[in-house]
């Protein structure tokens, strides 16, 4: 049964891929099953990758299904000394200035990683360094050679001592500015180059390892895409170096935004609007990376908002929904309070299509509540922009926040045939 179902599941969406705009326009139950599938990669595989925190259970790892990523992001390893935040103390501990913060926690996430490529050996993961509230010590030693070697050589005897690690991923945020994340605002100018030394640095550093090891070590990057931050970095000097670009093609409205609107639009709002995957890739292609290194954003996550009046980008608010935090809703949140099984809304939910964007969100006409979000059927249509502009692929913050719905379309989206569906 369970069979047939992911078949009826995988043909039935591969025919609305075909019929493009379809797709957007009506409810399609299969896309809302909450039931997490296996996948068959397609021959020209692109990147299906999650971030799997550390501060979720390793079952998260553990219960990840047979072809469905290809690439983990840990998050989050952090650095010592200055601007090191103090809940990692611990794990800095006789550790030197701008080494890595390890603890046990990464001992066991390690071993788990290690179970996994026993059946799934294809799968390549990332320690992402870094982070929002996490990255202040870059600032402090990106532009200094001689902290960046400390920095480099404890990347290196992390992974030399974590072999369930395929490499290191810079979550810096942000070069030039940390939007004072921590109370204490960072940022200079030469952050950009310091940037690209860093990265230059630890990819001469694990290609001399991998030399050793016979491994390739993988350096990639997460980065806030938005073109003033874009242009602060000197991407051309950098992008060689990096194997993969993961964009964080989302956030770009929230509590802090003076406006509400749907953080994770494929398409922007406006002509001029900086707030979509699609202005994100043309950010990146100007600043020189190649598209074939760039990966689409996902959020897994929704943000809300109270008091607006009508359900489209731009619309005013009184706050953010619910009340009293940042409006943050997990997906699998959203699904069972308020997009519903067919995906058409509940609760005085509706789900409401924007063809400009080709975004969805969830609006209350009666509460005025409103949610920006990733729909399974908007996942799918960015899916077919990474096949159609040679994008590397796709992939989400994070993993423990889906009741399957979305890493489900991340596969189909680019192509990977879907096999089974969960046992329940």
């Amino acid at each position: 049964m369970r069979r047939r179902f992911a078949a009826f599941v995988s043909a039935a969406l591969a025919g609305a891929l075909i019929a493009g705009g379809a797709l957007a326009q009506s409810p399609r139950p299969g896309l809302f099953a909450a039931q997490p599938l296996d996948f068959e990669r397609a021959p020209e595989a692109r990147v299906v990758g999650a971030y799997v925190p550390n501060w979720e259970p390793v079952a998260l790892v553990d219960g990840i299904r047979s072809g469905s990523l290809s690439h983990i992001l840990y998050a989050f390893l952090r650095i010592c000394g200055p601007g090191q935040l103090e809940k990692d103390a611990a794990n800095c501990a006789g550790k030197q200035d701008f080494q890595l913060g390890v603890g046990p926690r990464e001992a066991e996430f390690d071993a788990a990683f290690q179970r996994l490529k026993k059946r799934a050996p294809h799968i390549r993961v990332l320690a992402s360094v870094g982070g929002w509230g996490g990255s202040d010590p870059f600032f402090h030693l990106a532009n200094d050679p001689a902290r960046r070697a400390v920095f480099t050589a404890s990347v290196v005897a992390f992974l030399r001592a974590h072999p369930g690690f395929d490499g290191i991923d810079i979550d810096w945020e942000h070069p030039g500015g940390n939007g004072a994340a921590n109370g204490v605002q960072l940022g200079a100018p030469a952050d950009g180059q310091g940037y690209a030394d860093l990265i230059d640095d630890l990819r001469q550093a694990v290609d001399a390892m991998g030399t050793e090891t016979g491994r390739r070590y993988l350096v990639t990057t997460a980065v806030n895409t938005t073109s003033t931050i874009v242009k602060r970095v000197n991407f051309r000097q950098a992008g060689p170096a990096l194997d993969l670009v993961f964009m964080m093609s989302y956030d770009f409205y929230g509590a802090w935004s003076e406006a509400a609107g749907n953080h994770t639009m494929l398409f922007s709002s406006s002509a001029d609007a900086d707030d979509s995957l699609d202005r994100s890739v043309r950010n990146m292609l100007e600043a020189g990376v190649p598209a074939a290194k760039l990966v689409a954003g996902v959020a897994m996550y929704g943000r809300g908002f109270a008091g607006v009046a009508k359900p489209v980008t731009g619309a005013a608010k009184s706050g953010p929904y619910p009340a009293g935090g940042e409006g943050t809703l997990r997906y699998r949140e959203i699904a069972a309070e308020a997009l519903g099984p067919k995906g058409s809304g509940i609760k005085g939910f509706k789900a409401v299509f924007d063809a400009k964007t080709q975004a969805w969100s969830l609006w209350n006409a009666q509460s005025r509540a409103y949610i920006g979000y990733d729909d399974p059927r908007a996942v799918l249509a960015k899916g077919r922009y990474v096949l159609k502009h040679g994008l590397a692929g796709i992939f989400a913050w994070e993993l423990s926040q889906d009741n399957g719905d979305l890493l489900n379309a991340m596969n189909l989206g680019v192509g990977n045939k879907a096999l089974a569906a969960a046992a329940r």
